[in-house]
């Protein structure tokens, strides 16, 4: 694997070949099904966040009763549906770069399930902090927005980090990724897998602020799932990504200074 080819980066969708085609509508179409299959899974008391001004008597602010195995699945199929979209360029980029072989099809599905086990390891986390946003809830809706609103600019402010702007770099390209551990993903699959799980981790790394927003405006909202994945994907395929960065960012705050100063734009009244 040379420089030269390296070089290429993630290949234009105009140059792709028909395999590559077909694995981007095989990737898009796990990712369909997976939206289909968070509308079945999500319960109504994962539909609505703190930042939702619900009352805690309001049937959909009831105390979460799903376990965390059953959330952590549901979390799974979720970042399935949000995530595929945004790397399957990365997919596409890495299958051409890496000269795999007939282990190409082991190769791709190792990067995937890699990327996801990460994810799924961040189900955790995330089920600890909705259980938080939980106990938030009984306080009041007026506490709870507020509790929001933080979300809202400590997300903000991470946009602006160097952090976010060294893990965004390498989520959008598999230039760097490939340059040192290529050779490790074609070996076989768990070459892949652990490859899969270092791109999962700068995916974590450069969303897990706009995954805390999501928990807080409603974890298994259809709406706001693809409000934030319109987000992260536009991240991670248009130009000057520092700019849309930066806007986001710049918008999360002015958000969670609103809602800070005037909760009563979404409490419920008491």
């Amino acid at each position: 694997m040379t420089r030269q080819a390296l070089g290429r980066g993630i290949p234009s969708v105009r140059a792709w070949t028909r395999v590559e085609l077909l694995l981007a509508a095989l990737l898009l179409a796990l990712a369909a099904t997976a939206w289909v299959l968070t509308s079945v899974l999500a319960m109504p008391d994962m539909r609505l966040g703190i930042l939702s001004g619900s009352s805690p008597m309001e049937p959909g602010m009831a105390s979460m009763s799903v376990g965390l195995g059953l959330f952590v699945l549901t979390w799974v199929v979720m970042m399935a549906a949000m995530m595929l979209p945004a790397v399957t360029p990365f997919t596409v980029g890495i299958r051409r770069l890496v000269s795999a072989g007939s282990r190409t099809r082991v190769m791709v599905a190792g990067l995937t399930v890699g990327y996801l086990v990460v994810w799924s390891a961040a189900g955790v986390v995330a089920y600890a902090v909705v259980r938080g946003f939980d106990a938030v809830v009984q306080a009041g809706s007026t506490t709870s927005v507020r509790a929001g609103a933080v979300v809202l600019l400590a997300a903000g402010c991470y946009q602006f980090t160097p952090l976010k702007r060294w893990c965004l770099v390498r989520c959008r390209s598999p230039l760097a990724l490939v340059m040192r551990h290529g050779p490790q993903a074609a070996r076989g699959p768990g070459g892949a897998l652990a490859v899969g799980a270092r791109h999962g981790g700068y995916c974590v790394g450069c969303c897990w602020g706009l995954m805390a927003v999501l928990l807080a405006a409603g974890v298994m909202s259809l709406v706001w799932m693809a409000v934030i994945a319109a987000v992260i994907t536009i991240e991670k395929v248009l130009p000057r990504p520092d700019l849309t960065s930066h806007l986001v960012g710049a918008g999360l705050l002015g958000a969670g200074v609103a809602l800070f100063v005037a909760p009563g734009l979404v409490a419920a009244p008491m």
